[in-house]
């Protein structure tokens, strides 16, 4: 299978317009913007340097980013011109190989989402409410421990062109200058994580490592969702869940060399009657609460206490830092963007208490940053509440607006709106002049 000749000026000039030009820029600091002042050249050259065999990627920029849980995440930022050609060779891995990823499976890919993953475990632990056991995986350090022979190992099972794999290792030993200046060389384990090509470099690992295996070994006593690194397994019968628990273990040290996170990782007992515990996954809580009248135990969702707090605190600490940068109008729209953002995420049937909570948060946290733009209030509460009725920030989402995790598809309910044409029929069309008269009897 020769697949170079897919890296042709066409294809990276695609890959050039596809890019995000607010993304932050490599060593070469290099925008989106310069770069296509002279595109087709740099294009040509680019191009010549690939079908050479000499193109090779610059290093990366090293970005540090704190995470929700504590730590910090390193992010590798490439240079424009690597970014055109792994984005290219991610989107030729990704027609390969996603018409035999599981379906299961929900992390960057197309058409999937982290709803829709968290829909199917509400499903699948509706389905055995009565009798369930929960096993929760995490990999510890996932990108920055997968081991690079294993790894082509994996890909070149299905494919063959050697210049295409060999384009992929070079990738794959990218080196990273740190915040300090100091150069490291990925030899051996690690995909950058913030390159293009790194989430479906790590579907294809986990996809032979783990899917495939679960399905050929365990489908008959349970089901699993995995978005990425996080996955839940959800089992009818305890015994297989512990036998399971340590199969997965040894099976990804052992064959994969990665190591499960013992601290993110589990077994629950999540039965309807007597749950043991909650089952967090992707930012929000799964637990056996109660209806409203009926009082019968149901199974909820609701925004993980500590992603509320982190939520809050970012709110917090952006209007501290931009409330006498801009003018109150343009704030305002700030202000609304965020709201929208965390409702767009967060924003699922069952989560309304936690969308307040956060809403009503945020607006106590304007109205007390504004009054401190100077020494002089800005608002009473009177003044403000005004200001909020003509201003109307985004309340959460509420009915049809929020994603439906309860079908099993983590999508929002469609409906379509109400025919005029019956309307019409019996009086006529609203331009007609004069009295309205039915047209049919």
């Amino acid at each position: 299978m020769n697949l170079m000749h897919h890296l042709n000026e066409f294809n990276l000039t695609q890959g050039y317009r596809q890019l995000d030009g607010s993304k932050a820029v490599g060593i070469d600091q290099v925008t989106k913007y310069e770069y296509g002042s002279q595109l087709q050249a740099n294009i040509e050259g680019l191009h010549k340097e690939i079908r050479g065999g000499g193109w090779r990627p610059r290093p990366s920029r090293e970005r540090l980013i704190p995470k929700p849980t504590g730590g910090m995440r390193r992010l590798a930022i490439g240079c424009l011109e690597d970014k055109i050609v792994q984005s290219l060779c991610a989107k030729i891995l990704e027609a390969i190989y996603e018409p035999i990823f599981h379906r299961h499976s929900y992390g960057y890919r197309p058409g999937k989402s982290q709803h829709q993953a968290l829909a199917r475990v509400h499903q699948e632990i509706r389905r055995r409410e009565n009798n369930c056991v929960v096993v929760e995986m995490d990999i510890e350090k996932f990108f920055d421990t997968i081991p690079h022979e294993k790894l082509m190992e994996l890909i070149g099972r299905r494919i063959g062109d050697a210049h295409f794999l060999r384009l992929i290792r070079r990738m794959l030993r990218n080196s990273i200058l740190s915040e300090d200046g100091k150069l490291s060389v990925s030899d051996e384990v690690g995909t950058p994580q913030g390159s293009p090509i790194s989430p479906i470099l790590a579907n294809i690992y986990l996809h032979y490592l783990l899917d495939e295996w679960f399905e050929e070994n365990w489908r008959s006593k349970g089901q699993f969702v995995r978005y990425a690194d996080d996955a839940v397994f959800v089992f009818d019968q305890e015994t297989d869940a512990l036998e399971f628990q340590e199969a997965v273990r040894d099976r990804l040290w052992n064959e994969g060399g990665i190591q499960i996170n013992a601290e993110k990782s589990g077994l629950t007992r999540f039965n309807r009657r007597k749950p043991e515990g909650d089952i967090p996954f992707l930012g929000f809580i799964l637990y056996w609460g109660r209806e409203k009248f009926t009082r019968k135990r149901t199974l909820k969702v609701k925004t993980a206490p500590k992603k509320v707090a982190a939520s809050i605190q970012r709110f917090k600490e952006w209007i501290k830092a931009n409330r006498s940068k801009h003018r109150l109008a343009k704030l305002w729209d700030l202000a609304a963007a965020r709201l929208r953002g965390h409702y767009n995420y967060y924003g699922v049937t069952l989560n309304a208490p936690k969308l307040n909570h956060y809403y009503y948060a945020c607006i106590g946290l304007l109205f007390k940053w504004l009054n401190r733009r100077s020494q002089k209030k800005s608002y009473t509460w009177d003044g403000f509440e005004r200001r909020l009725h003509f201003n109307p920030l985004p309340k959460p989402p509420t009915g049809r607006e929020l994603i439906d995790i309860t079908n099993g598809l983590g999508t929002k309910l469609k409906h379509k709106p109400k025919s005029r044409v019956r309307e019409i029929r019996k009086h006529g069309s609203e331009r007609s002049s004069g009295r309205q008269r039915s047209l049919f009897t």
